[in-house]
């Protein structure tokens, strides 16, 4: 028999970087970070440089255009190359490490390309020192640094054991992608602009765009040549069909974020008294059943109670919770209670009680039981603080509820039987008293 190895291949040098570049959390985190904040470093610098160029200048010192060239001050080249070479080692690196057997398809990628062009000049520049004045679209590595803060924002949820909506999410690359195509659009105009006979100063570069993007077009400021009158072109086009695309998917997420009801405020479950119900289908008449008995004690009147259901609310529901005796005190969430992310919205961890019912009708209780005691271990394994409140249908399933430290576990069958018992114990009585009272007679 041959000896079998396992976990070979992660000894490996090359597993070993992958699992502290892509696979470990916390350390894919700060390498995220690291790349972004060097994304913007490249954008800072190339603001500065471009504030402190001076087209009259190139146009002395050398017959050239402009357009191709920009006249290079060492205090800004240097850490501009040192920040490519950091930038350019790195995506070699990870281009390694997530190499699948198809190389074409990782140089292909926009991602890569836009690295490519924005490091391998400045380090061309090292070894052939008249090419230092060549204009290098440094600007572009917004869109790396967009690419990279979206990661980042992953990791870091990943990394902290939390979840986050997809709406945050679709906000956060709506904004980026605004300020992209403003910061893109702004450098590309004042850099075009400097071939005309006045050229245009950075901050009137971005009022053009921000006039220009906001529809309301003034004027006073233009473009005079026509390729930054191409790119203006270019960049609207790539703004109606980007930007529509965006505000289709955030429009799409809060529709059905307010279909599933949303998130109970924080604030709101911090200075204000709630308890979760949790139940699997909703009925009319466990609703009100519930509601009545919990508001007819005077110490409950302040509290609302958040429902926690994985079923659409009906129609019958909506209209009792559109009443104003209920509305104003009754939230519906659509969710379940097995997900930690639907917990955390009805706010679990700050609720004063949680109650789980079952409907009396259901025809397999057991099956109901089941459902019932894995959502009292969830809410248990949430929020072990938040007294629980169950409801068994069969009493030989109270020691799992009790295995998840319930507070009060009801029986619904135990009150059939001690009903029972109470008319069986009546009925004896009767007939005892009815044959002593026949023996006195006779």
């Amino acid at each position: 028999f041959s000896r079998t190895d396992f976990y070979v291949d992660e000894n490996t040098f090359k597993e070993r970087l992958k699992l502290f570049f892509i696979k470990n959390q916390r350390s894919s985190l700060r390498i995220r970070i690291f790349n972004f904040c060097l994304k913007l470093l490249t954008c800072v610098l190339y603001i500065i440089r471009v504030m402190t160029d001076n087209p009259a200048q190139l146009r002395h010192t050398c017959k050239c255009n402009v357009l191709h060239f920009a006249v290079c001050f060492c205090t800004f080249f240097c850490p501009q190359v040192i920040v490519a070479s950091i930038s350019f080692m790195e995506a070699m690196l990870l281009m390694y490490l997530s190499y699948k057997g198809n190389i074409w398809e990782q140089i292909f990628q926009v991602s890569f390309l836009l690295e490519m062009l924005n490091t391998v000049p400045f380090i061309i520049t090292i070894f052939w020192p008249p090419l230092r004045n060549l204009f290098i679209p440094v600007f572009l590595n917004c869109w790396l640094a967009k690419c990279a803060l979206e990661s980042m924002i992953n990791d870091l949820h990943r990394a902290i054991q939390r979840t986050h909506s997809a709406m945050f999410n679709q906000v956060l690359i709506l904004i980026c992608t605004l300020l992209c195509l403003v910061f893109t659009g702004t450098c590309g105009i004042q850099h075009l602009e400097r071939a005309g006979k006045k050229s245009l100063s950075l901050f009137n570069a971005l009022y053009f765009c921000i006039v220009t993007f906001s529809t309301v077009g003034f004027g006073d400021v233009t473009p005079q040549i026509w390729p930054s009158q191409l790119l203006v072109v270019v960049m609207i086009c790539v703004a109606l069909v980007v930007l529509p695309l965006q505000f289709e998917e955030l429009i799409y997420l809060w529709m059905e974020r307010q279909k599933s009801g949303g998130n109970y405020s924080r604030h709101r479950a911090q200075t204000e008294r709630h308890v979760v119900l949790c139940v699997s289908t909703l009925k009319i008449d466990l609703l009100m059943d519930f509601l009545n008995e919990f508001y007819a004690h005077p110490h409950t009147q302040d509290h609302y109670v958040v429902i926690l259901c994985p079923c659409e609310v009906d129609v019958q529901v909506r209209r009792i919770l559109q009443i104003p005796l209920w509305s104003q005190r009754v939230i519906y969430l659509q969710g379940s209670a097995l997900k930690n992310q639907d917990l955390l919205r009805a706010k679990m961890d700050d609720a004063e009680a949680c109650f789980i019912l079952s409907s009396r009708n259901e025809a397999d209780r057991m099956a109901a039981d089941h459902q019932t005691i894995l959502r009292a271990w969830a809410v248990k394994d949430f929020a072990p603080n938040c007294p629980l409140y169950v409801q068994i249908l069969k009493p030989e399933n109270k020691f799992h509820v009790k295995f998840a430290g319930t507070n009060l576990p009801v029986f619904p069958h135990y009150f059939s039987e001690y009903c029972s018992l109470f008319l069986h114990y009546v009925f004896v009585f009767f007939l005892l008293s009815f044959s002593k009272s026949f023996e006195a007679l006779g």
